[in-house]
């Protein structure tokens, strides 16, 4: 299982949530990328967990929870490296929120039919690797009824999904 999804992360091409609209090289920026990650941080983890419950409950998959040197004490119970697709949408979203804002493991979620993979890392770092036509349509609504952007890149560059 862990090799398809170092395969589908290996990938060239894929497709990755933001919270703006825009690219910038402007070092300002940084100032504004400090500020959302202490105060807007954990509002982006609520979001991201209702898109990764939303596709986890309407496609097939298996859900991994990547081994993390850092200890944290969590209120659930959570097992790594093993699938805890079975957990309640409750301890989901849970764990998915605890890794967003608090950086200490990634969850890697394996779909399979059709076959994508959704890596969800700390901070703003939520990468979608082998999307069909059909998968990238939902994804673009649900990403954006949570008012945030789905951007593409790939060897040459990215583009800005609407």
């Amino acid at each position: 299982m862990f090799e398809v999804i170092e395969n589908l992360q290996d990938l060239d091409e894929y497709y990755y949530i933001d919270f703006i609209p825009y690219e910038t090289s402007d070092v300002h920026f940084l100032e504004l990328e400090e500020y959302f990650e202490t105060s807007y941080l954990p509002l982006y983890a609520e979001k991201i967990s209702r898109i990764a419950l939303k596709l986890i409950y309407f496609y097939l998959c298996e859900i991994y929870l990547t081994e993390s040197p850092i200890p944290v004490d969590l209120e659930h119970e959570i097992s790594f490296n093993v699938n805890i697709r079975n957990s309640s949408p409750d301890k989901l979203a849970y764990i998915i929120k605890k890794i967003v804002s608090m950086d200490f493991s990634s969850v890697q979620i394996l779909f399979s039919e059709p076959q994508f993979l959704m890596s969800i890392n700390g901070g703003f770092l939520v990468s979608f690797y082998q999307l069909t036509d059909e998968v990238l349509q939902i994804l673009q609504k649900l990403v954006s009824q949570e008012g945030l952007f789905l951007k593409f890149r790939n060897s040459t560059g990215e583009r800005i999904l609407m």
